[in-house]
């Protein structure tokens, strides 16, 4: 037993302290290559507005005159092209007053007569009154000369010399009134001709506006001085017609009667709130969906970030109105659709 004890122990030592064969590894796994994740700088995301559509703007035409309408040559949303006519009409009472009193106006009138009526004048004055005045001066003069060598002849006394002396000075007298008269004269009508001179522009400036009013020319004698017509100031469609724009009808003077705009390009008018406005810069671009068009996308670029907040009161956080510009060839956009807009924003 003792025996089988220590055999035991003496193997167990031999095996702690022997020191054991490594085992054959293989070769070491190759290590994965590091590649670095960089974010991209230029990654974006959308943000999603609610929006209106409207034209980029429009021109209202006023009917600077009263009168009865007598053609409607238009409809709502029917293009038109610049200085094609719209309606045409016929001046009223008081319209026609103003507009003779336009083409003729007695102010001019009266200057052009009273200018007439002084060259007569002065024609009379240089060749009637002022040849009359040298004759008798002339005649008083040759008198005087014989009455004075009469009186050294001592055939006339010296009262008689100087009744002639007398008579030579009161014809210089009136010779030098009638210059006088005529220097006058002529001073008076080129003032006259100064004040038609001004009149005479003025009823030009006057006629000018008259003309671009009622979109005609009065050089015209084959149209009435009493017609009148509304004309397209630009290119651009007809938004609206006054519903009292009728055939027949008689309008006031100020009469709002259409309203013509361009369509293409349009813009889009969204309620930007503060947040998501300082994301915004102008020329972002992104894409429109209107409700009443909802498959198809239109593009879009922001044109208008404004400075001014729609509600500037300190209790609410403020939004703004932003402007996008989008293209409207086909003509499918109306005024007043309203979109969602998607705007792609740099993060």
């Amino acid at each position: 037993m003792l025996a089988s004890f220590v055999a035991l122990v003496s193997v167990a030592l031999l095996l702690v302290t022997h020191e054991p064969k490594k085992a054959e590894s293989g070769p070491p796994p190759v290590k994965a290559a590091i590649v670095p994740q960089i974010a991209d700088a230029k990654s974006e995301a959308e943000i999603t507005f609610r929006g209106k559509s409207f034209s980029v703007f429009q021109r209202r035409l006023v009917m600077p005159y009263g009168g009865e309408i007598l053609s409607i040559e238009i409809k709502e949303g029917q293009p038109v092209n610049e200085n094609e006519s719209l309606v045409k009409y016929k001046l009223d009472r008081q319209a026609r007053i103003q507009v003779m009193g336009i083409l003729y106006p007695a102010r001019v009138l009266d200057l052009k007569k009273s200018i007439y009526d002084q060259t007569i004048g002065i024609d009379k004055i240089r060749n009637i009154a002022l040849k009359l005045r040298k004759m008798d001066l002339e005649k008083a003069q040759r008198q005087y000369d014989d009455i004075q060598e009469l009186r050294a002849r001592s055939l006339v006394e010296q009262e008689a010399v100087n009744n002639g002396r007398r008579s030579v000075e009161t014809a210089q007298k009136q010779l030098l009134e009638i210059q006088e008269s005529l220097r006058q004269a002529v001073a008076s009508l080129s003032r006259t001709q100064e004040d038609l001179k001004f009149f005479e522009d003025k009823q030009k400036r006057d006629l000018d506006l008259l003309e671009y009013q009622t979109r005609r020319s009065y050089q015209d004698s084959d149209i009435p001085y009493d017609i009148a017509f509304l004309k397209a100031p630009i290119t651009g469609q007809v938004l609206w017609l006054s519903p009292d724009l009728r055939v027949n009808a008689e309008v006031a003077a100020g009469f709002a009667a259409i309203t013509i705009a361009p369509t293409n390009p349009m813009v889009v008018r969204c309620k930007v709130h503060e947040l998501d406005l300082v994301k915004l810069k102008m020329g972002d671009r992104g894409t429109v969906v209107f409700d009443a068009i909802p498959d198809k996308k239109f593009g879009c670029k922001v044109s208008r970030i404004p400075w001014l907040s729609r509600n500037p009161a300190l209790e609410v956080p403020a939004d703004y109105e932003i402007e996008c510009l989008l293209d409207n060839g086909d003509g499918k956009i109306k005024d007043g659709l309203t979109c969602n807009v998607r705007v792609s924003v740099a993060q």
